[in-house]
């Protein structure tokens, strides 16, 4: 009845010199797979992604032609717009008879017809 008992897990002896040169030689093949990787990358991507660089005067954003800001007035013009329906009477639905009309004035109206504003 003498059986043998394995050491206890504290006492084994791990091969370290073996884990270091697996743990290592993954590390190199991670790598070295890294470097292939962006080689063919930059080798076989198409001539389209490499454009040729723009002259320095050029106002130009990649594709797209792009004035400063300072000159351009579309947004000023869109505010005047907006601003002007807000601030003016018209049609919504000419069929349905619904207008719009200033806010000041449609709540001008409301507090009338409400009778000084009690609900």
């Amino acid at each position: 009845m003498s059986e043998t008992r394995p050491p206890p897990p504290e006492l084994e002896k791990l091969p370290t010199a073996w884990l270091v040169r697996v743990g290592a030689a993954a590390l190199a093949l991670l790598a070295s797979a890294s470097v292939a990787a962006w080689a063919l990358w930059v080798l076989w991507r198409p001539g389209t992604e490499r454009p040729l660089p723009m002259p320095p005067s050029t106002q130009q954003v990649g594709m797209i032609d792009q004035p400063p800001f300072s000159l351009d007035r579309r947004a000023d013009a869109l505010k005047a717009r907006q601003r002007e329906r807000l601030e003016g009477y018209g049609w919504v639905d000419m069929d349905a008879g619904v207008i719009h009309q200033p806010i000041d004035a449609a709540m001008r109206q409301l507090l009338s017809e409400a009778g000084g504003g009690a609900r």
